[in-house]
This record gives structure tokens, sequence and C-alpha cells, in this order.
């Protein structure tokens, strides 16, 4: 075939429109599928096709056709074809495939071959693609070089058996007994496979837990040795002895200690783990590798304050460095040792905080989470400064989570409760375009639960100045709109009626924002405080501009504005009387709950919301009753079981209780209907109760539920007529291993569900699991889930329950 991989690549980069590209590939890939129907091929020019192919594989182009070839490839005798071949074997074929059986033969030639290169490619080749099936079938030749004298040879091999097991477990007890040997090897590579096939079996295989803990004295001599010994020409990295074997250690032996904690050894990790936290210089990436792993061991193994608190203070240097990735990983880890030690990250609150400042977006991310995370009632006036400087001049894409986070732990912390409305009112000036309707819905509720007049009268009067200031904050103007009406009689006597009007009357008639349906919603707002003001000021001029403000929206385009208008109007003509009965100021409606939210999984350009968890007694099935697809185990593979259905489709039959969409209103309160246009004004009442809320935008990615060690994350893939793709992000958020973890899922008996297996039941720090599902039901429906979560940790078995129901529709 004519022209080598290097014409190809050049063809394709010399493409001016991404058409003339795609004419270059299609042409590309059908001389190779060409080239490939001639039986007569020779190696070379199935060696030169299989390269293009590698590079259309980059691409992101189609490759199947050529999986057969690549085992031709393999097949060759010469080393140069094989190691080509073995790659595009890992990277075009898996373990699910068929065709990946044939390379069976090929494997166990190779393996036995007498030149190294071979072996080692066949070796990496069955570690990354082995099957189940090919793991029994193989794991003998593996074992063959396990017992070998080839030090380079021992080392694959023992990585290979970690994968292998992880294919099969039951294979833990062919090669448990050859961890011995392998730990005893002097060197650093055959150590290191031997650690790692070590860590493997201690999580497959709790019953290993007693042998492989018997090698604890020898591992810690191992890493006395690394540490004591001065430098060594073949392994040392920037000043560091060996720092892969150091980490590979550090973690091995957390890995036994966790689960052991009356071993008689650990006084000797711990002084190990001090050792190495002053022996070793944070100036370069391997000493800092090295101490982050001890910092990581130190909190997982949960020592002494002492031991802690040198951790936190390793972690603070790091803050200090210059390169941002470490600085990063400093930030990440101290918020989730905070919980094990606060008080030793309190005291770098300084360093903390500068990092807000930093050049980099993912550092003053992670600065700021941490900062909300370490507020407390000694700090919060000095921190509540700092996130007001830092809100003023923030990043737009932050600004909504700061001022939601800064909502919670100002009330929850506040010395008292006018410094609270100070700072929110701070906070509406600088980012009133920002807040979220719970937010405001929120900052509503929490004035009418105020008892002082004076204190009411001080926030609302603040709120109408900073209104008259800044006529641009959205938020600032919806809050304030809604104290006036409610509340403009208490400072009746302070500001002028006129002034009160004009503002209101600036906000119907000239509409400053971009966006409609917030100019809507707030015209809605300022209808309604008309109308209560009507009742609440004494001037009779004042109170006829109202009426004129009112009548001027009775031709407005909009036909909600234009019907509440002439409705306000009807009650506006009605005797005082009974004015004043339906006009009543608002009684204190309940709170609910609030939860701080994260911004670990949160990207610039979605917004995530956080699901009511459901208390872990509250049994899963038990409630769902028999209406609800409801997923089973069935030899290991999860499939969704369709039970009959009723007529009606009441959601409350399927998750407990029947909801109930009657908001609770005083007596001499008027309800209006609820529509689902883009402008709505969603007003629940003329009283406006807090819980009104606006339409949300349609986002895919949901954070659904989220505890001290793991978070559930739900991303809609596809959705549509009728159906809708989703997966769950199951995340470890904490220091220690999770295992026996599993999510089962219910939907609504209207729905079906179709529940795929979870990648995998064992996380590590900071590791994460993917499970996929599909949902099937009337095309518009939405889509609403009961999840129950189980996980083990640190020995403690958890179960945890949780609701969701996401914007996106099937």
């Amino acid at each position: 075939m004519a022209g080598g991989l290097k014409k190809f690549i050049k063809s394709v980069r010399n493409s001016k429109t991404i058409a003339e590209e795609r004419a270059v590939i299609r042409k590309e890939s059908a001389k190779i599928r060409t080239s490939f129907r001639n039986v007569q091929l020779d190696d070379q020019t199935r060696k030169k096709n299989i390269q293009k192919l590698l590079y259309l594989y980059i691409m992101g182009e189609p490759t199947h056709f050529g999986q057969v070839e690549c085992l031709k490839l393999v097949a060759t005798p010469q080393f140069s074809n094989k190691r080509l071949g073995y790659l595009a074997t890992m990277l075009l074929l898996d373990e699910n495939q068929e065709v990946i059986t044939l390379t069976t033969n090929s494997l166990d030639n190779d393996i036995n071959s007498t030149n190294q290169y071979i072996v080692s490619s066949a070796l990496t080749t069955l570690g990354n693609i082995a099957s189940p099936d090919m793991a029994r079938d193989l794991y003998t030749v593996v074992e063959a070089h396990l017992d070998g004298n080839n030090a380079y040879l021992r080392k694959k091999a023992a990585i290979v058996a970690a994968k292998l097991i992880e294919k099969e477990p039951d294979l833990v007890e062919v090669f448990l007994s050859k961890v011995e040997s392998l730990l005893d090897d002097k060197n650093h590579a055959v150590l290191l496979g031997g650690l790692q096939l070590a860590r493997v079996i201690h999580e497959t295989d709790s019953a290993s837990h007693a042998t492989l803990s018997e090698f604890v004295p020898k591992l810690l001599y191992h890493l006395k040795m690394l540490i004591t010994t001065g430098y060594s020409p073949e392994y040392d990295v920037g000043g560091v002895p060996d720092p892969f074997l150091c980490v590979s250690l550090l973690q091995t032996l957390t890995l036994l200690f966790e689960n052991d904690k009356n071993c008689p050894h650990v006084e000797a990790y711990h002084d190990l783990l001090t050792q190495i936290a002053s022996k070793i210089d944070t100036g370069k990436n391997s000493g800092n590798v090295v101490l982050y792993e001890a910092v990581r061991s130190i909190f997982r193994i949960n020592p002494d304050s002492s031991l802690k608190i040198l951790g936190v203070n390793i972690l603070a240097k790091f803050l200090k460095s210059k390169d941002n990735n470490t600085r990063y990983v400093a930030l990440n880890t101290l918020l989730s040792v905070l919980e094990l030690e606060p008080q030793a990250v309190q005291r770098h609150r300084a360093t903390i905080v500068a990092c807000l400042q930093d050049g980099d977006i993912s550092i003053r991310r992670r600065a700021l989470e941490l900062t909300f995370a370490i507020i407390n009632k000694q700090n919060i006036r000095l921190l509540a400064k700092e996130l007001l400087a830092f809100l003023q001049n923030s990043d737009t894409d932050l600004k909504p989570y700061v001022t939601t986070q800064f909502t919670l732990v100002a009330e929850q912390y506040a010395p008292n409760e006018k410094w609270f409305f100070e700072n929110l009112i701070t906070m509406l000036k600088y980012a009133g375009n920002y807040i979220s309707t719970d937010v405001s819905s929120n900052i509503i509720g929490l004035t009418i639960q105020i008892k002082d007049k004076e204190l009411v009268k001080f926030i609302t009067t603040e709120l109408f100045n900073a209104s008259i200031e800044d006529r641009t904050q959205y938020g600032l103007n919806l809050i304030a709109t809604w104290c006036l009406g409610e509340y403009g009689d208490l400072i009746e006597g302070s500001v002028p009626g006129s002034k009160i009007v004009e503002l209101l009357s600036s906000f119907i008639n000239f509409p400053s924002y971009d966006d409609e349906s917030k100019n809507m919603h707030l015209i809605g707002y300022c209808l309604t405080a008309c109308l209560k003001l009507s009742v609440r000021i004494t001037d009779a001029g004042t109170i006829e501009h109202l009426r004129q403000l009112l009548k001027s929206k009775t031709n407005d385009m909009d036909l909600e504005i234009q019907t509440r208008a002439m409705e306000y109007l009807q009650i506006f003509s009605q005797p005082m009387s009974i004015k004043k009965g339906i006009l009543a100021k608002m009684p204190p409606p309940p709170m609910k709950e609030k939860q701080s939210i994260s911004l670990m999984l949160t990207s610039d350009k979605k917004t995530h919301n956080k699901a009511k968890p459901v208390d872990s007694n509250d049994l899963l099935l038990d409630l769902l009753g028999e209406d609800v697809d409801t997923p089973t185990v069935l030899n290991g593979n999860t499939q969704s079981v369709r039970t009959p259905e009723n007529n009606l489709d009441l959601l409350s039959d399927i998750f407990g209780d029947k909801p109930n969409n009657n908001t609770s209103k005083p007596a001499n309160s008027t309800a209006t209907p609820q529509v689902n246009k883009a402008s709505d004004l969603l007003l629940d009442d003329l009283l406006f109760s807090p819980s009104a809320t606006v339409s949300a935008p349609k986002v895919n990615t949901i954070i659904a539920f989220e505890d001290a060690n793991v978070s559930v994350g739900f991303v809609t893939v596809e959705n549509g007529r009728g159906l809708a793709s989703l997966e769950a992000h199951i995340s470890n958020k904490g220091l220690n291993n999770i295992s026996a973890l599993s999510i089962l899922l219910a939907v609504p008996k209207s729905q079906k569900l179709q529940l795929s297996p979870i990648s995998t039941t064992t996380l590590q720090s900071k590791g994460s699991a993917l499970q996929t599902f599909k949902i099937t039901g009337a095309e518009g429906s939405k889509i609403k889930l009961r999840a129950k979560l189980s996980y083990t940790t640190d020995g403690q078995a958890v179960t945890k329950q949780f609701e969701f129901s996401s914007a996106s529709t099937l």
C-alpha cells in the first residue's frame, strides 16, 4: 500500500477544513479496509496499516475492522511486529470482546519465550486485557515467572498477578504464598511489584489479613533502611532515595495498620512517619510526593494528636510552595482532614485566606471551600470581611456558590441578628444578580421571623437605600420590594411615601435586566407591594399613586402581569376593613433545613442541586411497595423487575408521603393559580410566600447526595422521546478505603428502570465508581428516583437513602 504513517499524518494536518480532513480520513480508512481483505498481505504492509489504525484510534475514528489483523501481527516471530501488535491489541480490544479469546495461545507462547522483552510485552498485554476466563487459563505461566531469577520479569509478573486477582478473586490462594519471597527481594523493582500484589490481595480477600500482617516488621525494616540510607545514584530522585518505593511502602503499611488497630508495631510506624516528616525536604516534587503520602497515612491510621498536627503543618508548608499543583493538593487534603484536627487547620487560617487571591482558578475554588469550612463563632467576623471582599472582585462563576454558602454560615455563626442582616445586605449589594431563588426565599423567611420591630425597620430602610443607589442588582431589588410591601408602614416616618412609590415605579416602568423573566418577576413583586402598601401607608396622595401604578399595568403585553394588575385593582377598590383582612402581615413560615454545597464536583457552567437525604432506617424496598421497578441482583448481574401497575399514577404511592400541593395559608389570604411559563411570577399568594421559586434552568449534572465519606452525582447523558440514559458517579471523598459499595434505585410505577452493574465495589481514597442506567416511560415525564446507598468504611457498614429529581425529562 502506497504511503506510510508519516505521509498520512501530514495529509491530515495539511487539511484546511474539517470537511477536507474527514475526506482524507475516510479515504485512508477505505484503503486500510481494502488492504486487510487481501489474503496474501505481507507482514510489513500489515505493520504499516496497524500504525495508521492506531493514529485513527487516537483521533476517535472507528477501528474495529482491524482487530483481527492486530492478532495476526502478534503471531509473527519478529519482536518489532509483536510489540506493535500487542500495543494495538491493548488499545483496540478489551475483555468484553469475543475476539480477545484468540489471543490466549499467543500470550501463552510468548510468556514462555526465551526473549525477556517478548515476555514483558505479553505480560503487559495480559494485565491490561485479561478477562476472568483468561486469568484462569494463564495464571500458571505468570506464577512460573514469580519463582524465576529474572528481576525484570518477576516485577512484571507480580503486577500482572495483581491484575489477574482483580479479575478472578479465587486466584488469591495461588498468589498469596508468593508475596513473602517478593518482599524479601532486595531489588527495588521486585519489591514494588510485591507490594502492589500484597495490597490487591488485602483488598480482595479479608481472610488474608492475618497472613499479610505478619509481613509488617519486614516492611518497616525496608522503610527504615530507605529513609536512613544516604545518597544512592541508582535510585535517587531529586535527593530522595527511591520515592516510588517509599510511597508504595507507606501505602501498604497504612493499609495493614488501618485494619489492625492493635498491631504491636504501630509505635514504630509512628516514629518512621515522624522521621520522614523531619528529614525529607519540601523543595522538590519528589520530596513532596513522599511527604504527601506520609500525611495521608497519618490521618488514615488516626494516631495521637501530635502526629496529626505534624501532618497539618506539612500541608501548610505545601501552601507556601510556588507550584500550583502542590498548593492545590494541600488545600484539598486540608479540607478532608479538617474534621479530624480542626484546631491545627485553624492555625493556618491566614495562609488559607491568602490563597483566595491566587491567580489559578482551581486554587481559588479549593481555598474558597476550605475558608467556608473553617468558619466558626470565633472567626466569623474576620472571615466574613475577607469573603465579602473576595465576592466583590471574584469570578462570576463563583458568585452563586459564595452567596449561597455565605448565607448559610452567617446564619449559623452570626454573633447577633443585626450583624447578620448587615452582612447579607452587603452581600446583596455586591452580588445581588447571582443569588439563587433559595437564598432570596431564605432571607425573606428569616426577616419574617424577626420579632424586634426596630431591627425590621432598620433592615427595610437599609434595603431601600441600597436599591436607590443601585437598581441593577436583581436579588437586592427583589428582597427590598418585598420588605417595602410588607413593612412599609414601619419606615413611613423616616422615608417619604413618595420616594417608595418612585422606586417601585422605576422597577415597573424601566426594567433593567437582560433576562425578561427577571423583569416580569420583579414587576409582579412590585404590583403586590403596591397593593399591600395601600393598607399600610396613610397618605392619600401616595395611595392614589399606588393605584395609578396598578392601573398602568392593566394593558400590559404579558397576560399574567395584566391579569394580576386587574385583580389587584379590584381588591384595591374594596372597603378598608376587607382589604386589611386580605392583606394582613404574613405569619412566620416554617423554615426548611438547609445544607451546604460543595465545589468538588461542579464545573464552571453547571449548576448542582442537593437532594434531601432520607433516614437510613426507612428501608427502600419496604417503602416502595409493589408498584415500582426495583433492581434485583441475579448471578452477579443487576436486572430490572417490572411489577404490576395501577391505572393511577400517584407518586405518593411510591415514595411514601403523599405530596400536598396546597401551601398552608392564613384564612384571610387569597391564592392565585400556578402557571408554567418562562415568565412565571410564581407568587404563591398575595402575601409573597418566601417559598416561591423561579423556574430553574435545565441542567444535566446534579449532586444528589453527599456525606463525610462519599458523594453521588448523576449525569444525564441522553434524554428525550420517552428514554433517558444516566450515569451515577460515586466518589470517595475521605482518606479511608470503601468496600462493599452498592447503590439500588427505584422509579415511579409509570416508568421502567434498566440498571447496569456498578464498575467497582471498592474505592480507594479519592477513587470513583460508575454505574449506568436507563429509564423509559411516557414522553415528557420527569425523572424521579429513590436511591439506597450502602458501603463499608473503617470497619463500619453505612446505609443511606435519598431522593433525586432532575430537571431533565424523558
